[in-house]
């Protein structure tokens, strides 16, 4: 097994395994490892069932329920379908995950990971941005870390603020949604490393604890513009066969439609369990 940075901040791709073997414990050690340091790990040329898909996530923790049950794989728990030809009931493209977040923050233990398997791409384009939040927080002038250490979220299936910018079906998923809503801090601390990354869903959000919505949303889109450095960048360039997992915890990441949506782009999708937030 060799693993490679693919950039200086975010990405390491590995080679040389194949995850339908068992794989040794110092190997599930290094993996796990590679995920925490390097943010977003991708595991080239591999064949998977959905079956076999799940096995391989779970050398990184328990898989979790997730968000949007009907796209689930018919007979296998866990494993949800990501298509682009998924529409909403006007029939209208469900362009899901365009724009900056991390995952399922409405849940109260969010996943710490998330996992893709590529089985149909695009000729080009169609691949996965990421921020590394990690160094946007460490990049903050120290009087904002400062201010924002302390600030909670509170995070439902949509928030307020941005209804208006869905359709319809993301809008039904809202009031089917969770009752209660969620607090989070909005600077996290990864108990494997113990550092800091600023922590938010901008579409789950309703508001930041002592603020109304709409300022919520002004003072998260600053912070995500100022996270927004060019090095802390990466963009996944998918091939078939690649297994993609990535560290909630210290990322936000997005999907890019810039390929022709005439052609299937088509994925399988893990969430692997993590812990409350602090």
């Amino acid at each position: 097994m060799q693993v490679t940075k693919l950039s200086e901040h975010l990405g390491a791709e590995v080679t040389g395994i194949d995850l339908r073997q068992p794989l040794d414990a110092a190997t599930r050690r290094l993996l796990n490892q590679a995920v925490v340091e390097h943010i977003a790990l991708v595991i080239r040329d591999q064949e998977l069932t959905p079956n076999q898909f799940l096995t391989a996530t779970q050398l990184f923790g328990e898989a979790m329920d997730q968000n949007y049950a009907e796209h689930g794989v018919p007979g296998v728990p866990f494993v949800n379908y990501v298509s682009n030809q998924f529409t909403d009931k006007a029939g209208n493209p469900l362009k899901s995950a365009a724009k900056w977040h991390t995952d399922s923050t409405n849940f109260e233990c969010p996943p710490k990971y998330t996992a893709l398997y590529a089985l149909e791409l695009p000729d080009s384009g169609g691949g996965t941005a990421f921020c590394n939040m990690r160094a946007g927080y460490a990049a903050l002038p120290e009087e904002i870390r400062r201010h924002i250490d302390g600030f909670k979220t509170v995070n439902v299936r949509l928030g307020s603020a941005v209804k208006e910018k869905y359709n319809a079906l993301a809008i039904e998923a809202q009031k089917a949604g969770n009752v209660v809503p969620v607090v989070h801090p909005l600077v996290r601390t990864n108990p494997e490393n113990g550092q800091k990354s600023i922590y938010f869903n901008p579409n789950k959000t309703e508001n930041i604890v002592g603020m109304s919505p709409e300022e919520s949303q002004e003072l998260l889109d600053d912070l995500l513009q100022r996270a927004m450095k060019p090095e802390y960048l990466y963009t996944h360039q998918w091939r078939k066969g690649d297994l993609l997992i990535w560290d909630n915890r210290a990322a936000m990441h997005k999907a890019n439609y810039d390929y022709d949506m005439n052609q299937h782009r088509l994925l399988y999708r893990v969430c692997i369990k993590g812990e409350r937030p602090v």
